[in-house]
């Protein structure tokens, strides 16, 4: 630390503790007090510059503004690719009682109870419509012919067709005409549970001798 001190002697080449004008011990405070000033000025330097800031007026308020925080700007969606889905194939539906085709081949003669009396009925149509044809009976054609034909539940004729010929074209051919002409015929007993029912029929012609 640096400091000065002024001091005042009677003579310039006499010591200054021999002098009468400022004793020694005036001296030595003096210089303590200035030193002490010197450090007071030092320490108080940083306040002096220093400015102080605006004091709030009275009755102010600190208003405080609260805003939403900026959300940070979302990605585009990524664009995706369209995925193939492999469809199941849809099931089938369950077969049901109409659905189901059941079917069965009999003899026109049968004698099993389940047709018997339905193949009566048959046989009395078909006989009502059955006669000797006229050219066949001028030639004097004689024979057996074989017939299957097929009905559905509703009595429908919707096949038939010779098994064995009889040897004549007109018997074989007046054969199937009647089978055509007596139907259609009576619907298929719903205790058969059937759809369809073939029916092979033996036609006999013969001559009387």
């Amino acid at each position: 630390m640096i400091y000065s001190a002024v001091l005042i002697y009677d003579d310039p080449m006499k010591p200054f503790w021999k002098s009468k004008r400022f004793p020694l011990s005036k001296a030595f405070v003096t210089a303590i007090l200035i030193s002490l000033a010197s450090h007071v000025l030092v320490l108080s330097m940083p306040f002096i510059g220093e400015k102080p800031g605006p004091r709030p007026r009275e009755g102010g308020l600190l208003t405080v503004h609260l805003t939403e925080p900026v959300s940070a700007p979302k990605e585009k969606d990524a664009v995706q690719e369209p995925v193939m889905v492999k469809e199941k194939p849809a099931p089938a539906p369950a077969a049901t009682a109409e659905t189901v085709v059941r079917e069965d081949t009999v003899n026109l003669g049968s004698q099993d109870s389940r047709y018997r009396s339905y193949l009566l009925k048959i046989r009395k149509r078909i006989e009502s419509q059955w006669g000797y044809p006229r050219a066949a009976l001028e030639k004097k054609e004689k024979g057996t012919a074989t017939i299957k034909f097929s009905i559905d539940k509703t009595g429908t004729l919707f096949a038939q067709g010779i098994v064995s010929s009889s040897g004549s074209p007109v018997l074989d051919d007046n054969t199937l005409a009647v089978i055509r002409a007596a139907a259609p015929y009576d619907r298929l007993p719903g205790d058969l549970g059937l759809s369809k029912l073939h029916i092979v029929a033996v036609f006999h012609y013969r001559l009387a001798e």
